[in-house]
């Protein structure tokens, strides 16, 4: 009878999981719940002394048996991936990015910021009476995934309707009526 490991919510494993099955169950969580990061295992270690040997068909398969791969996980470094690659994440500051990308901070001053795209275009209200139409039209859609160019159709933006007005370098941002 196998053993089980106790999870939250009365989910339970068979201890003896393979690691192909337990990788492909973390992948399929991923993509379910929309996490993203990199997995580092024994996989990604194999691929990086495929990718340093020489010659990668003289490696046996598994590149690694079980006890190089013991030892690679008991050394310093490789428990300390973890924590090595979030501070990478923190300083490139790629939440941040994703969060002025998504519209929730402004792109310019980090203030908070609410509603959609197409009323705001990425930037608070203060940022927004100071901005300039050609600047705003160089940067990217904001209702697109943060990178993409806008989409211009005529004189607007067919995804975040930013509108080019030639005789109008700038916004003027007022309160919606109630």
């Amino acid at each position: 009878m196998p053993l089980f490991i106790g999870l939250p919510h009365g989910v339970s494993l068979p201890r003896n999981l393979a690691e192909p099955d337990a990788r492909h169950l973390v992948s399929v969580l991923a993509r379910t719940y929309q996490w993203t990061g990199p997995l580092f295992g024994r996989a990604e270690v194999e691929a990086y002394l495929r990718a340093q040997a020489d010659d990668p068909g003289s490696l046996h398969d598994p590149a690694l048996n079980t006890e190089e791969w013991r030892r690679v996980q008991n050394t310093a470094a490789w428990k300390n991936l973890a924590a090595t690659a979030r501070r990478a994440v923190i300083t490139a500051d790629v939440i941040g990015q994703a969060l002025r990308q998504a519209g929730l901070y402004c792109a310019q001053c980090d203030s908070p910021i609410a509603g959609p795209s197409t009323a705001n275009w990425g930037l608070c209200p203060t940022c927004l009476n100071a901005a300039d139409i050609r600047d705003l039209q160089t940067r990217p859609c904001p209702a697109g995934d943060g990178v993409s160019p806008h989409r211009w159709n005529s004189a607007t933006c067919t995804e975040c309707t930013m509108p080019a007005p030639a005789a109008r370098p700038r916004f003027t941002a007022v309160a919606t009526a109630a």
